[in-house]
């Protein structure tokens, strides 16, 4: 009869291998019970390892427009609350030059001159909001500070204007009519602030750095929105022009005629209306913009359910599964550790 020796080296060498095969599968196994995802994609797909990846860079380019829409959902929100404080004070001013319509007392006209200079001093703040170290309302140029308070330039541009104008036509100031003042209104103080072809500095440019082009967003493959408004706009034109005619003509050194007083009020009455209306359609258009995103955002949040849900199908693991795996894993390893644990502890020494 023939013996065979088996050596106690080999089998501790053989139940080594099997710990590390153990603990490795254990590792990934452990992985996936946690994540609920294959440990390693690319050995459990194999060949759809390629539709995984396009599916996840298709979730990423999404959370990056979404990304996006979010800044610009913030930068018309603020841009909104903004236009809403224009459009209000601007509203108030519309009731004092309605009050003060066929009053001569100086007190009233001192009051309106008051208001629309606050009304100014407002709209220029709003102008220059900024928000995430972008103006809102600089169009393209949002590292520019859009608005420049030139009152005090245009009002002395405007009285020498004036003077000149009476002389022109064979008269002082405190002698023209308020069809005379009307027509000086509109032909020469309009045109400062509503054409950018006037002398300068007496254009809107010595008011205005802002670009007349306002900033875009894609807010999904196909849909591009303006996400900002600028400060060329004919309503901001139009407050700074109102406000500068109640500051300008009807100062109490000017000594106006009744009937060109009420010329005056007339006129920044007239353009208060179309700033108020100008700044609401400014507020309209962003209202717009911010439906769509909304929308977008709604379609994009649904196409990333459904891609996540097509990943999932496609990589995810049974939980139950995978934990069951790691229980069995550990009740391996620690029978392998109690196997070499007897071996190393086996000794000759026992046995003489």
């Amino acid at each position: 009869m023939k013996l065979s020796f088996i050596s106690s080296a080999a089998i501790q060498n053989a139940m080594r291998q099997t710990i590390r095969q153990a603990q490795n599968e254990m590792t990934d196994a452990s992985t996936e019970a946690t994540t609920g995802v294959y440990a390693d994609i690319g050995v459990a797909l194999g060949g759809n390892t390629a539709l995984s990846v396009n599916l996840t860079r298709e979730v990423t380019r999404i959370d990056s427009l979404l990304s996006s829409n979010s800044i610009a959902d913030q930068r018309m929100s603020s841009s909104q609350t903004a236009l809403g404080d224009m459009s209000s004070q601007a509203q108030k001013m519309m009731d004092q030059l309605v009050a003060l319509r066929g009053n001569t007392d100086g007190s009233s006209v001192s009051l309106t001159r008051q208001t629309a200079s606050a009304t100014l001093s407002s709209f220029v703040s709003d102008a220059n909001t900024m928000v995430n170290g972008e103006y809102l309302f600089a169009g393209t140029n949002t590292d520019v500070q859009p608005m420049t308070d030139n009152t005090a330039n245009a009002t002395a541009a405007i009285q020498t204007a004036l003077t000149q104008y009476a002389s022109d036509n064979g008269t002082t100031v405190d002698q023209l009519t308020g069809a005379q003042m009307t027509d000086f209104i509109t032909t020469q103080v309009e045109p400062m602030f509503t054409s950018d072809s006037a002398p300068s500095p007496d254009n809107w440019a010595s008011w205005s750095n802002a670009s007349g082009q306002n900033m875009s967003t894609r807010i999904s493959n196909s849909e591009v929105i303006d996400s900002s408004t600028n400060a060329n706009e004919p309503g901001m034109r139009y407050l700074a022009l109102a406000t500068t005619v109640v500051n300008s003509l009807m100062g109490s050194g000017l000594n106006l005629s009744q009937d060109a007083l009420n010329a005056v009020n007339d006129q920044a009455t007239s353009y208060t209306r179309q700033a108020i209306d100008g700044i609401n359609n400014q507020s309209s258009q962003l209202g717009l913009s911010q439906s769509r995103l909304s929308d977008a955002n709604a379609s994009l949040n649904a196409q990333k359910d459904i891609i996540n849900t097509s990943i999932g199908d496609l990589t995810g693991v049974d939980p139950y599964e995978a934990s069951t795996k790691v229980n069995s894993l550990e009740t391996q390893l620690q029978t392998a550790y109690t196997i070499v644990s007897k071996i190393q502890q086996l000794s000759l020494v026992n046995y003489l």
